[in-house]
């Protein structure tokens, strides 16, 4: 499926183009044009999220909604190598990340959209991950395709607190603050799992 899916899309990048020059159409009208195509995959929150391709910080590419949100239990957060500077999330998001340990890109995922895209090359953004020991994906693109992305999850501006945990197995979502316990960020996540990974409480919060 991966494989058609890859297909697809190099196909589609190479006939789009060369029938939109064909027929005097500009790169901006091709991309419409494209955005609006059918979905190969569709799911509960589908419809909200802009059929756009992301690249991480290894210069790896994927769909957005796809490859990256359907079907998956998904945590996602916002912040730019900027504004990391002025407002840290990550050194706190890398506690989560310790607690989730094995689970980490199993069953669950987690992604960081740099709100500086026109800024924030993958090279950038590899260079802020590993600096904070950070395992997860950290996504950037075009910059209107980034800018698409955000304002489907309310984010605006450079510098954002607010963190978005989702399952979109079963279309539940719910916000965070970035900078709350991380203990508190990893229940959610794990109150929203299904299956034998589902947890009411990660810990007795009576004993604590």
């Amino acid at each position: 499926m991966k494989s058609r899916r890859v297909f697809l899309t190099s196909l589609a990048s190479l006939v789009v183009p060369a029938a939109a020059t064909a027929a005097g159409i500009n790169k901006k009208d091709t991309q419409s044009v494209f955005k609006n195509c059918p979905r190969a995959i569709g799911g509960p929150t589908a419809s909200r999220f802009p059929q756009v391709v992301v690249q991480d910080q290894n210069k790896k590419k994927s769909w957005f909604y796809e490859e990256l949100i359907h079907d998956k239990l998904v945590f996602f957060s916002f912040t730019s190598v900027r504004g990391e500077k002025l407002y840290p999330i990550i050194d706190n998001l890398v506690k989560v990340q310790a607690m989730l340990e094995e689970r980490l890109g199993k069953d669950v995922f987690m992604y960081t959209i740099s709100t500086s895209p026109e800024e924030d090359s993958p090279q950038e953004l590899k260079k802020l991950a590993e600096s904070k020991g950070a395992k997860w994906q950290f996504l950037t693109g075009e910059v209107d395709d980034i800018r698409d992305i955000l304002a489907a999850f309310g984010i605006r501006g450079r510098i954002n607190g607010l963190a978005w945990v989702g399952n979109e197995k079963t279309g539940r979502w719910m916000t965070k603050a970035s900078r709350q316990h991380p203990l508190y960020i990893a229940e959610s996540i794990a109150r929203l799992s299904i299956g034998k990974d589902h947890k009411p409480f990660l810990i007795d919060m009576r004993s604590v």
